[in-house]
């Protein structure tokens, strides 16, 4: 490990960059939002494990003009995504939004990018925290204008991907964090980069990502993580790119002279012991007990019953890196400790999606350019303004506990796009719709014939190539959408499927999809295999529903009769469609099994669930003749079972469907 020792006293080694404020553009008086002045400084603070390692932080502070010693504000802090800075659109975009409306903002550059020095360490408790920690200290606690409890500073939180991956571990260690909204990031950075969405029996909330040990490594993402967070060459800056601060990784492990530390390893711009636990998953696929306690540090999951503060969890449809499952995981862990939580699903994530035109999600390209003001006619800043000043200010929002985008719909055309989201109060919204895999490649759900139990195998080739496709990995940003060339595909021989029967009038489904099922190998080690949902059209087409895939390993003394998840998402199925469950024993983005292995399916008792609502399918009923008599005189009933009952069913059913329809209400 490289360690700069501090030199002189935290308190004492504030270096303000910018000595005269720099007045913001006045703004449109009838958006009723204030102008701020801007403040650049480098902050020295101290971290690592003996609180001995000297870094120097970039940060910048936003003021407005309401903020004073006699109208004290709460204070934002925001950090950026991977391989940012504090100038990063989604930065600067938030703070200005922000300030605007009246709340001291903290941004800051993390170690190992930007000006700042260090190593990249993950967000974790060890290294970053301390350091955010230590600049609320140092530039918010000692303000007047910043508003103040018995604890300190009162601060929120905002930001996205890495900036949102902080959120979680700094509230459930600092009593000044009062709220937090982390936005397209991890529960558990292990479930993230080495997934495995097998439910492990006893686990409270069928969510709880710190219980399998080992998953199935994501290796096209973390190769890219590493590959962005690397630093320059040992040959120096590469041309048009700024020359590494004094003090970097880069420079301070070539400065060693360490064999280990400049050979060794592949990762320059990271901490040795990230370095190795991914040249080790890399290698082997497997995550070792040191790689666990490594990525448990970076993870709020770990301790998440600690973290007590209001919590708005932003998350993207289409994220193949961090997606909804992430965020469901720490909804229902939050939800059954008491803390007050509200989610919201929108359009887009990391792979190359843009979000679409109304939700200003300012961590993809959907931001409006740099007019950061048009922010104000925007659902998902409006949103997170309207949770930000409930929880820090007192006033009331009413939006609901759950919304989600619904890209069936079409939008307005100017303004926030709320009308393209549907509301329940909270998750899940709708009941499961459960089908039952068959014998013949069918799922039957409640009272449709289902045919004979029966098995289907499927094999995992030797080296675990070549595999099936989903995707190509890639950050979002100028050209980097997905491959929408080169659609999803299954090798021959290396999955089975179970699909339904038309949905005669659609399917809206919104939640987490679920399965049980008999599933063996004749391979030596842990069962490993691919969960998908695919959309199945009247041409017999599918379509890979967000091509998300939900990887599961099942250790080798506990294969059997597995329960998992899908991975979540809202997606209408359109009339005369069906779904189709798919498990596959390769995909391209993932490290696969390298040894040949037959994979079984027994469908006998097996269950795949699906939220959604559906008219009840119901058998025919004989009726009995109803006996006739004088008019207006007695009648009797039908038996049981008549069309009394299917009537009372119809009720059911349309109660169960208004319950988790949507609610329209204005934001402002």
């Amino acid at each position: 490990m490289i360690r700069r020792t501090a030199l002189l006293a935290v308190s004492s080694a504030l270096v303000l960059t910018a000595l005269t404020p720099v007045a913001a553009d006045e703004v449109d008086p009838r958006s009723g939002t204030q102008s701020f002045v801007t403040t650049d400084a480098l902050v020295e603070v101290v971290d690592g494990p003996a609180d001995d390692d000297a870094t120097t932080i970039d940060t910048r502070l936003y003021v407005p003009s309401g903020a004073t010693a006699a109208t004290p504000q709460p204070a934002i802090l925001i950090t950026h995504g991977f391989g940012l800075t504090k100038l990063a659109t989604e930065v600067v975009a938030h703070a200005t939004f922000l300030a605007r409306h009246g709340y001291v903002v903290l941004t800051y550059t993390a170690q190992g990018f930007g000006a700042s020095s260090g190593c990249v360490a993950l967000q974790s408790r060890t290294y970053d925290v301390k350091n955010a920690q230590q600049l609320i200290t140092q530039l918010l606690d000692p303000r007047p204008d910043v508003r103040h409890d018995e604890n300190g500073s009162v601060v929120g939180m905002v930001g996205g991907s890495y900036g949102g991956g902080i959120q979680l571990n700094l509230a459930e260690n600092d009593p000044r964090i009062h709220a937090i909204s982390p936005g397209r990031t991890w529960n558990a950075l292990q479930y993230s980069l080495n997934p495995n969405n097998r439910v492990v029996p006893g686990d409270p909330t069928g969510f709880s990502h710190t219980l399998n040990d080992q998953g199935v490594f994501k290796q096209e993402w973390t190769s890219l993580f590493f590959a962005s967070g690397n630093g320059n060459p040992v040959g120096g800056t590469p041309p048009g790119l700024p020359p590494e601060p004094a003090g970097s990784c880069v420079q301070d492990k070539l400065a060693s002279g360490e064999p280990t530390e400049v050979a060794g390893v592949p990762c320059l711009g990271f901490h040795t012991e990230v370095c190795r636990t991914f040249a080790t998953v890399s290698a082997t696929g497997d995550a070792t007990a040191e790689d666990r306690a490594l990525l448990a540090d970076s993870s709020g999951a770990t301790q998440i019953e600690r973290l007590r503060v209001p919590t708005l969890i932003v998350q993207g449809q289409a994220d193949t890196l961090f997606n909804l499952n992430d965020a469901v995981s720490t909804y229902t862990a939050l939800r059954r400790n008491r803390v007050p939580v509200t989610m919201i699903w929108n359009s887009g994530g990391h792979g190359g999606y843009d979000s679409l035109p109304g939700e200003c999600d300012v961590y993809g390209r959907g931001t409006g350019g740099e007019d950061f003001r048009g922010l104000d006619d925007c659902y998902l800043s409006l949103r997170t303004l309207a949770f930000l000043d409930e929880a820090l200010r007192g006033i009331d929002d009413p939006s609901p506990g759950f919304t989600w985008f619904e890209d069936w719909t079409e939008y307005a055309g100017s303004g926030a796009n709320d009308e393209q989201y549907g509301q329940a109060p909270a998750f899940p919204a709708m009941p499961d719709v459960v089908f039952t895999p068959t014998g013949t490649d069918q799922l039957a759900r409640a009272g449709e014939v289902v045919a004979s139990e029966g098995s289907a195998s499927f094999v995992n080739p030797p080296g675990g190539l070549p595999p099936a496709y989903s995707e190509t990995s890639n950050f979002s940003g100028p050209a980097s959408s997905p491959r929408t060339d080169l659609p999803p595909a299954e090798q021959p021989g290396q999955s089975v499927s179970f699909t339904s029967t038309p949905f005669p009038d659609g399917l809206v489904s919104v939640g987490v999809p679920r399965a049980e099922l008999l599933v063996t190998h004749t391979g030596p080690g842990d069962l490993v295999f691919f969960g998908k949902v695919y959309d199945v059209s009247p041409d017999g087409s599918a379509e890979l529903v967000h091509r998300l895939v939900a990887p599961v390993r099942v250790p080798a003394a506990e294969v059997g009769v597995t329960r998992f998840n899908l991975l979540g998402f809202a997606h209408r199925f359109e009339p005369g469609h069906a779904v189709r469950l798919t498990l596959a024993a390769t995909d391209a983005t993932s490290y696969n099994r390298k040894l040949p292995d037959v994979i079984t399916v027994d469908t006998g008792g097996g269950t795949f669930r699906l939220p959604g609502v559906l008219p009840r399918v119901v058998p025919p009923v004989v009726r009995p003749p109803v006996p006739t008599g004088p008019a207006g005189g007695d009648r009797l009933l039908p038996a049981t079972g008549g069309s009394g009952l299917l009537a009372l069913a119809a009720v059911l059913v349309l109660g169960v469907g208004l319950a988790a329809r949507r609610r329209r209400t204005a934001l402002v």
